[in-house]
């Protein structure tokens, strides 16, 4: 009988750690979601690309890794790649950054590694200006694997990069310019930012604008249809945050991919 009340015990500690546990995710994770507070209307209209990615992609950051490629496999619709030259204008590999270029992974080991690479979306980041020879290389291997165009996203900031994308009719995650956060609380200064935050979508026609979840909030508020392309990644544990987060994001229809950390392998 003893046992049997100190089973009982354990479970009901759990079940109540647990519940405890989500109330306090779940509460922190809205107050992320809190608005904030505007000095300057909101933008209704803002100029984008017509490109219509399929609804509620989650997408898994860093599959830098055959091993990681293969283990996600199964979860994750979207994969977000890091692709860098090994020098300028020289072979392309997938890495984060210079320490891994060792490693040597290259794309198309990524795609050789998913069951049916065509299916899935693909976000790659751009760590670096690319040649049209570089881009190109990068259009030939997702044909080899029967990859459409229309599932190549390709990330990077304005400028030369950006411009061949967009000339070329690819889908561009445009980098939010740097600051876009950052208006001190001055009226003026926000007008100015989403001035020229303005003219630079349209200059460059993006499918849609990739921000960190810091700055979410103010796309949201003084941009609220603007193609969102968000990243969240501060944590790599498991954690219910992320799946609160995740089913607010689908909430918000101009949040076209949302990124997330997930393990490190």
């Amino acid at each position: 009988m003893k046992k049997y009340k100190l089973t009982v015990f354990a479970v009901l500690t759990a079940l109540f750690s647990f519940g405890a546990y989500a109330a306090f995710m779940y509460v922190y994770t809205e107050s992320k979601f809190a608005p904030v507070r505007l000095f300057a209307d909101p933008l209704q209209n803002a100029p984008s690309s017509a490109w219509q990615p399929a609804s509620g992609q989650l997408f898994i950051h860093q599959v830098n890794t055959v091993r990681r490629a293969k283990n996600k496999d199964a979860r994750y619709n979207g994969y977000e790649l890091d692709i860098l030259p090994a020098e300028e204008g020289g072979e392309l590999f997938v890495a984060h950054d210079a320490a891994a270029l060792p490693a040597k992974v290259k794309l198309a080991d990524i795609f050789a590694a998913l069951k049916r690479p065509q299916e899935k979306t693909y976000w790659l980041d751009l760590k670096a200006e690319l040649t049209p020879a570089q881009l190109g290389e990068i259009l030939q291997t997702a044909k080899r694997f029967n990859i459409p165009q229309t599932n190549l996203l390709f990330e990077t900031p304005a400028g030369p990069t950006a411009k061949m994308i967009q000339k070329k009719g690819l889908s561009l995650l445009l980098q939010i310019r740097e600051g876009f956060d950052q208006d001190g609380k001055d009226p003026k200064r926000r007008n100015e930012i989403n001035r020229e935050t303005l003219a630079e979508w349209e200059e460059y026609r993006p499918a849609a604008v990739s921000a960190s979840f810091g700055k979410y909030p103010f796309l949201r508020g003084y941009f609220p249809n603007m193609p969102k392309a968000v990243y969240y990644s501060a944590t790599r544990r498991p954690s219910l945050k992320k799946t609160f987060m995740a089913r607010r994001m689908q909430e918000d229809p101009s949040v076209k991919v949302f990124l997330i950390d997930e393990y490190t392998w």
